[in-house]
C-alpha cells in the first residue's frame, strides 16, 4: 500500500518540471526582495536617522547570531518530512513536524530569555544616545519574542518545501516582505514612530506564523490532530535525536561558513584600514547577489534529493544534479563575462570613477572566484539531503586555518588584490572538494 502511495504522490514531489518552475519561482521572488531593500534602505536613513536605522540592523543581526539555537532542526524538518511523504506516510510526516516544532519552541524560549536578559548589555556596548536607551532596550526585548515564533516558522515551512509547494513558500516570503516594508511606510508616514516598528513587526511575525501553519495544514492533512500524548512522547526521545544528530552539523556548519566568509573583509579592516574596506566590501556584495541563483535551484533540489534518497532512487539523482548544474551555468556564464568585461563601467555610473578606478580589478578577480563558488551551493544541498551535512563541517574545519593563513599572508603582501586571490583560491578548493 506504501508503495503505491508513494508512485502516486512522487510525480508530485520530484517532477523535472515542477522543480524547474519551483527554482525560477524562488529567483524571482529573492529578486524582487532584494529591489524593495534598494529602494527602502535610504528611505528608512532619512525617516529615523543612522542611529536608529543602526539600531535596526544591529537587532537584525544579533537574531542571525542566534539562529544557531535552531540546531538544524528546520533544515531536518524538510528532510525527513520529504522522505515520509515519497514514502506515503502522512501520520509519520506529521510527527516529524510536531516533535521539531515543539523542541524549536523551548529552544526559541531559551534564546528569548537570554536575549531579554542581555538587552541593557547590548545597548551599553553600541553606544547609544542615552536620551533612545530606554527604546532600543525595548526593542531587543520585543524582537527576543520572536525568536521562537520564527523557529516554530522555520519547521512548518519545511512542510511545504517538502512537499514541493515552493508557490505557498514564496508567497508567504512575498506576504512577509511585503507586509514588513507596510509596517516601515506606515511608520514613515507616522511622523518616524520607530515604536510602530517594533511592535508591527513583532505582530507580523505572529501573522505570518499563523498563516504558515494553515497552508501547512493544507498539505499535510495530518497535521490537524494533534498526536496522541502516549504516542508523542513514547517516540519523542528517538525522533528528536535523529533529527538533532543530523540538525547539529548544520548548526555547526552556520557557525563556520560566516567565519571562512568575512575573515577576509576583517583582514582588509585590521591590516589596510577600514578607509580601503569598501574597495573590496562593495563589489564582493554586488557580486554575492548572483547566490540567488544557486541558491533559488538547491532549495527546490533539497526536498527532491531527500525523497530521491528515501526510494533508493540513485540514478534520478545524479541526473536532476547534473541537469542543474547545466541549467545554472547557462544562467551565469552570461552574466559573469558582462560583469567582467564592464567592471569598470558598471562601478563607475553606481558609485563614482575614483571608486571604480580603485574596485574595478578588485572586482574582476572576485568574479573569478564567484565563477567557481557560484557551483558550490548544489553539491551541498545534495550532501545534506543524504544525510552527509558533516562532510560540509569537516571541510569547513580543515579549511579554515589554512584559509586564516592564506587571506593574510595574501592581503600583507598585495593589499586587496590578495585579498580577492584569496577568495578566488578558497572557492576553487572549496568548490572542488563538495564536488
Amino acid at each position: 500500500m506504501c508503495k503505491i502511495i508513494s508512485e502516486a504522490m512522487e510525480p508530485q514531489l520530484v517532477k523535472g518540471k515542477k522543480l524547474a518552475s519551483n527554482s525560477l519561482l524562488n529567483l524571482a521572488t529573492g529578486l524582487l526582495i532584494v529591489g524593495l531593500h534598494v529602494i527602502f534602505v535610504p528611505l528608512l536613513l532619512n525617516a529615523f536617522g543612522r542611529e536608529l536605522y543602526g539600531v535596526l540592523t544591529v537587532t537584525w543581526m544579533v537574531l542571525a547570531n542566534l539562529a544557531w539555537l535552531d540546531f538544524g532542526l528546520s533544515r531536518a524538518s524538510a528532510r525527513y518530512v520529504s522522505q515520509e511523504l515519497a514514502l506515503g506516510r502522512s501520520d509519520e510526516a506529521a510527527l516529524w513536524t510536531w516533535t521539531a516544532v515543539s523542541t524549536q519552541v523551548f529552544l526559541g524560549v531559551l534564546g528569548s530569555g537570554f536575549l531579554w536578559l542581555l538587552a541593557p548589555l547590548i545597548v551599553d556596548h553600541i553606544h547609544v544616545q542615552q536620551a533612545s536607551r530606554d527604546l532600543v532596550i525595548l526593542t531587543i526585548r520585543v524582537f527576543a519574542f520572536s525568536i521562537p515564533i520564527d523557529f516554530a516558522n522555520r519547521s512548518v515551512t519545511g512542510v511545504l518545501q517538502a512537499a514541493q509547494r515552493f508557490d505557498w513558500v514564496n508567497g508567504l516570503s512575498l506576504f512577509g516582505t511585503l507586509s514588513m516594508f507596510a509596517v516601515y511606510g506606515g511608520a514613515i508616514v507616522n511622523q518616524a514612530d520607530f515604536q510602530f516598528v517594533v511592535y508591527g513587526l513583532f505582530i507580523l511575525r505572529v501573522v505570518n506564523l499563523g498563516a504558515t501553519c494553515w497552508a501547512a495544514i493544507q498539505v499535510l492533512p495530518s497535521l490537524r490532530r494533534l498526536p496522541q500524548i502516549g504516542v508523542f512522547f513514547g517516540r519523542y526521545r528517538h525522533l528528536v535525536g535523529v533529527m538533532l544528530r543530523y540538525g547539529s552539523w548544520i548548526a555547526v556548519a552556520a557557525i563556520a561558513g560566516p567565519l571562512l566568509l568575512s575573515f577576509d573583509q576583517w583582514a582588509v579592516t585590521v591590516i589596510l584600514g577600514v578607509a580601503l574596506l569598501p574597495f573590496y566590501a562593495v563589489p564582493f556584495g554586488l557580486l554575492w547577489r548572483l547566490f540567488l541563483f544557486p541558491s533559488s535551484l538547491a532549495s527546490a533540489l533539497f526536498p527532491a534529493f531527500s525523497a530521491l534518497e528515501a526510494t533508493k532512487e540513485w540514478s534520478r539523482i545524479e541526473d536532476y544534479f547534473v541537469r542543474a548544474h547545466r541549467y545554472l551555468l547557462a544562467a551565469l556564464i552570461p552574466a559573469l563575462f558582462v560583469l567582467y568585461e564592464w567592471a569598470f563601467e558598471i562601478l563607475r555610473f553606481w558609485i563614482g570613477q575614483e571608486f571604480a578606478s580603485e574596485g574595478a580589478l578588485v572586482m574582476r578577480i572576485l568574479i573569478l572566484g564567484f565563477g567557481v563558488g557560484l557551483l558550490g551551493p548544489i553539491s551541498g544541498a545534495l550532501l545534506e539531503a543524504i544525510g552527509r551535512a558533516d562532510v560540509l563541517v569537516k571541510l569547513y574545519i580543515v579549511e579554515l586555518p589554512f584559509n586564516i593563513a592564506a587571506v593574510w599572508l595574501l592581503t600583507s603582501s598585495y593589499g586587496i588584490v590578495g585579498a580577492a586571490a584569496s577568495y578566488v583560491l578558497r572557492s576553487f578548493v572549496e568548490t572542488v572538494a563538495v564536488w
